[in-house]
């Protein structure tokens, strides 16, 4: 199943970096949901293709991996700079197949994601979740999706990113988000003299490139 683009423009009401007016897309939900469920019933898991660094795959963009996660790019974002983080290891419970340590260790990578993804586009709150189904994509997850600022109340929360719109979004664009991404990650996991270069004056640098 692929999505079909539409031509539909959003209003230009806000920066380009926010997605809001780009071109848009319509993606086949219940396409969509009868791959997952063939894919998870022949033992497919897509999320440990990506975690794998010699498996290439077509569609998601990966932005980050180290020891205990990987972070990429949806071909479908319902928002800009929408991704989401994975632990390496399948697991598909989400807190009771970690120990504290392994738990707490993908949270600090969660949290360094949200600031990474904050600096990079303009954001009126960050949403974090985890979602996935053991009919479905089993594989644990979570979802980070900055909400641009100024969208109309009814069209957060749960209505940003529930819905069969997404934008469509250049290759180009996606890789070098990408890259600001992984670049950021890696600065935020570098010891801590390594990042505050500023400190004698207080000045905090920029985690993106």
């Amino acid at each position: 199943m692929e999505p079909h683009n539409t031509s539909a423009q959003r209003p230009e009401t806000r920066s380009a970096s926010t997605g809001v007016g780009r071109q848009t897309g319509t993606i086949d939900a219940n396409a969509y949901m009868d791959r997952l469920q063939a894919d998870n019933a022949a033992g497919r898991c897509f999320i440990c293709e990506l975690a794998d660094e010699q498996t290439t795959r077509e569609h998601e963009t990966v932005a980050y991996r180290d020891e205990h996660c990987v972070v990429f790019f949806p071909p479908w974002p319902r928002l800009y700079a929408y991704c989401l983080l994975a632990p390496r290891r399948h697991a598909t419970e989400v807190v009771s197949d970690f120990t504290e340590d392994d738990y707490l260790a993908l949270q600090l990578r969660i949290h360094r994601l949200g600031r990474v993804l904050t600096e990079i586009t303009p954001t009126e709150r960050l949403y974090v979740f985890s979602f996935g189904s053991m009919q479905g994509v089993a594989h644990v997850h979570w979802h980070i999706a900055p909400l641009p600022p100024g969208t109309p109340f009814r069209e957060q929360q749960f209505a940003a990113v529930d819905k069969p719109e997404y934008l469509v979004i250049a290759k180009a664009e996606v890789d070098e988000l990408a890259e600001r991404v992984g670049a950021g990650m890696a600065a935020l996991a570098a010891p801590e003299r390594d990042r505050w270069s500023g400190s004698n004056t207080g000045a905090k640098p920029s985690l993106i490139p």
